[in-house]
């Protein structure tokens, strides 16, 4: 990004989170996990897991690498942790997946490998926790994009502190006479700091500064201090709550009510700036990522109103499941694939023809995608998406499948053509490698 060095590793961790989400949506495909299985089981504990971090936790902290030194208009603070903190992150993403089939009798290792995981992740979320909040605080006053994602990683330390404490009374390892009640009343804490704080906190923190980039729109936010403030008071009101919960059970029913309240007003606020954008842009036109990226906007309400619905009435169909698969596929991957859309052909110019700007002819960051074919991969997805989630509510387990399938052709099309934007496949082939040039590895770059 401009004004930032190009992160050596942020590539390594787009390829794996991909490699994540084209592994879960197979899973999804074959039946494994929910709705196949009970939303609590191992099998459904594998599958969430390796979408929420294997694929959208690795995919934010790569971006992240790459755009918080935009965000804080400062130098990367410990840029020599990415590679080890993706090992870290790999190794326990691996043995917590291992820890979790073994749980549900599909293997025999040892149950002590769901804590050596719970470990290893909160290392490496850790020392990255630490990288990014030192970037940013590096400025002295932070516009709401900053603070959101200073929030983010704040939910990011305790949804890792409390998987962390969750897998060490899965294993056994620690068993005392409350392990049955934390488990109970801090496993919705545990996901909503995860799903709500840190994924789609983090989110509207770098959508409010790529929209307002791609849109060529003012980037001066009017509701944007009200979002932070409500952000804030929602994820404390969350973690009272599940501590409310926890010593006083006969509070559990209202114990949420106020995080969900704030966290429905920042979400409001959100979307009532980016109208504001849209309506204030000077790029009528948008890019194909901009596009993308609003459409997925569009499943944040859908599944926080399913998520409140499963809440307030009775019904038979799994609101609560189908509300949390449209904020995770529908918002969070698709905002994410829509960005990558943009970022890893923009990086990929930066690294190859960096080194001769001014001084040679070269391609432009639009020559290196093909946006038609792309722009039926998007269409393609968010149908899919729409049609899991109605067949998530209807209970049609073999449309889901079906339904996981399309994301997974869609994806994996979207994949290929992050490959040729790294290959400079589709640059005309007079420019492609002018002299000086640098032709990009394909997941790992060479910073300027």
């Amino acid at each position: 990004m401009p004004g930032a060095p190009l992160s050596r590793w942020t590539m390594s961790y787009f390829a794996v989170a991909l490699a994540c989400l084209l592994s879960g949506l197979a899973l999804m495909g074959f039946g494994f996990g929910f709705p196949s299985a009970d939303a609590g089981a191992p099998d459904t504990l594998v599958l969430v897991h390796l979408i929420a971090i294997g694929w959208l936790g690795l995919l934010f902290l790569g971006a992240l690498l790459q755009f918080a030194p935009v965000l804080a208009a400062a130098s990367p603070r410990l840029p020599g942790i990415a590679a080890p903190a993706l090992v870290a992150l790999s190794f326990g993403l691996l043995l917590l997946l291992l820890g979790f089939l073994s749980l549900g009798g599909r293997l025999e290792f040892d149950i002590v490998v769901l804590p050596i995981g719970g470990i290893l992740l909160l290392i490496g979320f850790g020392v990255h926790v630490l990288s990014i909040a030192a970037t940013l605080m590096a400025r002295k006053q932070h516009d709401p994009p900053g603070f959101l994602v200073l929030l983010g990683l704040l939910a990011l330390a305790v949804t890792a502190g409390l998987g962390l404490a969750f897998s060490c009374l899965l294993a056994g390892v620690v068993m005392p006479d409350w392990a049955g009640d934390l488990l109970a009343h801090g496993l919705p804490a545990h996901a909503f700091s995860g799903l709500v704080g840190w994924m789609t906190l983090t989110a509207i923190g770098v959508s409010y500064r790529l929209f307002s980039m791609f849109m060529l729109a003012p980037e001066k936010s009017r509701f944007g201090r009200w979002l932070g403030v409500a952000a804030f008071t929602g994820l404390i009101s969350l973690w009272a709550g599940a501590m409310t919960a926890w010593v006083l059970p006969e509070f559990r029913d209202v114990a949420f009510w106020p995080a969900s309240a704030f966290f429905a007003l920042s979400i409001v606020c959100y979307l009532a700036d980016l109208v504001a954008m849209f309506l204030a842009r000077r790029r009528k036109a948008l890019e194909l990522n901009t596009s993308a990226g609003l459409v997925s906007v569009l499943h944040l309400p859908t599944g926080l109103v399913l998520i409140f619905l499963s809440q307030t009435v009775a019904a038979s169909g799994p609101l609560l499941e189908t509300g949390v698969y449209c904020l995770a596929m529908g918002w969070l991957s698709g905002l994410g694939l829509a960005q990558l859309y943009k970022i890893v052909p923009f990086l990929t110019w930066l690294e190859a023809y960096g080194p001769v700007m001014g001084r040679s002819a070269v391609p432009r960051v639009q020559d290196l995608v093909r946006e038609p074919k792309a722009r039926m991969y998007f269409a393609l997805y968010h149908v899919a998406v729409i049609a899991g989630g109605l067949c998530l509510l209807l209970g049609l387990d073999f449309w889901f499948r079906l339904a996981a399938w399309a994301q997974f052709a869609t994806v994996a099309g979207l994949g290929l053509e992050f490959i040729r934007a790294r290959r400079l496949s589709y640059a005309p082939e007079r420019l492609r490698l002018p002299s000086g040039a640098v032709r990009p590895q394909l997941v790992t770059a060479n910073p300027n």
